[in-house]
C-alpha cells in the first residue's frame, strides 16, 4: 500500500483547521453594474447557523482587507491563511439577508470602481462567483455567494485571494460526478486549465454536515461504488481525516478538518482530483 500524500494541503495548512483551495478564472465578462442604491437602514443579520469560524484562524491581512471591500452590515470572519498544492490562500466568510444577485452586484461596483475587469460565474440555483486576475500581484481575487433559503432567506459569502498563475479557471459548483455530503455546501471549486501534466487538475472546497470520522465513511462508500479503490487513509492530529482513492488514469485525495464541536458538528471538506499518466501509477 502506497503511503499517503497530502494533496489537499491538509497538513501543511497555516492555521490550525483543514486545507482549502479554490475556484476561478475567466469566464463571461459581467455587463455594466447598474448604480450603487441608497443602503437601506436594517439591523445586522443574525448570526449562522450553519458555519462557525475555525478556532485557530489568524485575522485577516492588509492585503485582504485592501483588496476585498467590506460589504455593509455584515461581520467578516476569517477563515485563515492557507496552503493546498502550492497556492497559498486567504479566506472569509459573512453572512446578509440581502441575495445573492445583490451581493454580486456590489463587489461588481466596487471592483471596477478599483479599475478591474470582472468575470463571473453562476452556480444555477441564485448563486455563484465573482474574480479579476491581478497580474501584477499573481493573485486571483474571488467572492463566492451561496444562497442558502431560510426565512427570511440568507446568502452566505466567501471571499479569497489566491496566489496563483493565470490559467486557472472558477467554477461556482461542484463536479456533477462528485459525490455530495450530507448538507454540503460548495465554497469553491478550481479548475487547471495551464498546458502541461496538470491540465485538467480539480480542487473542491465545501462544508458539510457530520464530522470527518462519519464523513470519511460516507466518501469511502461513494467511491467505491464508482470504481475507485482505496489506497491510503490516515487521522491527523486535531481529528483531520485524509483519505486518498485512485482508478486508472484518475486519483481522488480528501481532507476533511472539522470546524466545530456541537451537537451539529460541520466540516470542512477539500477534494483534489488528478489525472495522472499509466507511469505516474505505477510510482510506489
Amino acid at each position: 500500500m502506497s503511503r499517503l500524500t497530502d494533496r489537499t494541503g491538509a497538513v501543511t495548512r497555516v492555521m490550525g483547521v483543514g486545507g482549502v483551495l479554490l475556484l476561478v478564472a475567466t469566464a463571461a465578462t459581467l455587463r455594466e453594474p447598474p448604480p450603487e442604491p441608497p443602503a437601506p437602514a436594517e439591523p445586522p443579520p443574525a448570526a449562522s447557523t450553519f458555519i462557525a469560524p475555525p478556532p485557530n484562524a489568524e485575522p485577516m491581512t492588509k492585503r485582504f482587507l485592501g483588496l476585498i471591500p467590506v460589504y455593509p452590515r455584515a461581520k467578516t470572519i476569517p477563515m485563515g491563511r492557507l496552503e493546498a498544492n502550492g497556492n497559498p490562500m486567504e479566506m472569509a466568510y459573512f453572512e446578509t439577508t440581502d441575495t445573492p444577485g445583490a451581493v454580486m452586484e456590489f463587489y461588481a461596483r466596487e471592483f471596477h470602481r478599483q479599475g478591474h475587469r470582472t468575470a463571473t460565474e453562476p452556480d444555477g440555483a441564485g448563486g455563484g462567483a465573482i474574480s479579476y486576475y491581478d497580474a501584477k500581484r499573481g493573485a486571483l481575487i474571488a467572492v463566492t455567494t451561496v444562497g442558502i433559503g431560510g426565512n427570511p432567506p440568507r446568502t452566505q459569502v466567501f471571499p479569497s485571494i489566491i496566489d496563483t498563475p493565470e490559467g486557472m479557471h472558477l467554477k461556482a459548483e461542484a463536479p456533477a460526478a462528485l459525490p455530495r455530503a450530507p448538507g454540503a455546501t460548495t465554497m469553491m471549486r478550481i479548475e487547471d486549465r495551464n498546458p502541461g501534466p496538470t491540465l485538467g487538475n480539480t480542487t473542491v472546497t465545501e462544508v458539510a454536515r457530520g464530522t470527518p470520522a462519519s464523513l470519511a465513511g460516507f466518501y469511502r462508500q461513494q467511491f467505491e461504488l464508482r470504481g475507485y479503490v482505496q489506497k491510503d487513509a490516515r487521522t491527523e492530529p486535531q481529528g483531520v481525516e485524509l483519505l486518498d482513492f485512485q482508478k486508472p488514469g484518475e486519483r481522488i485525495s480528501l481532507s476533511l478538518s472539522p470546524m466545530t464541536h456541537s451537537e451539529s458538528p460541520e466540516t470542512l471538506v477539500t477534494v483534489v482530483i488528478e489525472y495522472v499518466e499509466a507511469a505516474q501509477e505505477r510510482r510506489p
